[in-house]
């Protein structure tokens, strides 16, 4: 009888023993999240798993090392989107540049254990600006007006026209149109032609 109440004991014993080993260096990180780099206006995804824990969440690292709960995080950056900081996949949408260097990490949470992973960190770069395609001939503009009915567009006299002249563009080509039926037209390739209306005179020349 001694000895079977002595393996019993022998085995509680054990068993709170292991029971306490496992509280205290149960958890076992199995991934830590990776570095994202996107561009201002995406989305980062960080990925972290972990054995025998009870609960997880999420922390933000600013560039000097300060650390920050989700809560905290958003308050700082409201324009930002959060979410999943109390699970293993965190999303950060709507991404800004002020994030450029912040690092985020996952902890986990047992009974007597808290484990966390490493760093990853937020790599964002600006949009590049969008491509723009110079035209092959500037917009209407007159140099100077010179009191009269005289315009000058690229050093060029428009003689005698109406104070209301209609401009029109297509396939490069260009027109200038008085109402009295004056006109001046610049073709895609640099031929010009001018008529006036009031002498009807006729002139062609090339840009």
């Amino acid at each position: 009888m001694k000895k079977a109440v002595s393996v019993l004991l022998a085995l509680v014993l054990v068993l709170a023993f292991s029971a306490t080993a496992f509280a205290d260096y149960g958890i076992v990180v199995t991934g830590h999240p990776a570095d994202e780099t996107r561009m201002e206006g995406e989305t980062a995804l960080f990925v972290s798993s972990a054995k025998y824990y009870t609960t997880s969440d999420w922390s933000f690292v600013d560039p000097s090392g300060r650390m920050y709960t989700a809560a905290e995080f958003r308050s700082m950056f409201p324009s930002v989107i959060v979410e999943g900081e109390h699970t293993t996949m965190l999303t950060v949408g709507n991404l800004n540049m002020d994030l450029n260097g912040w690092a985020v990490f996952c902890s986990f949470h047992s009974s007597g254990d808290n484990t966390s992973t490493n760093w990853a960190f937020f790599h964002v770069d600006a949009c590049p600006a969008p491509a723009y395609t110079v035209p092959s001939y500037a917009p209407p503009a007159y140099d100077y007006y010179d009191g009269d009915t005289t315009y000058y567009w690229e050093g060029i006299s428009l003689t005698d026209y109406s104070d209301e002249m209609m401009y029109t563009e297509t396939d490069g080509a260009m027109s200038f149109v008085g109402i009295d039926g004056s006109y001046f037209f610049i073709g895609s390739d640099g031929l010009w032609e001018s008529f006036d209306a009031a002498s009807g005179s006729f002139e062609v020349g090339m840009l």
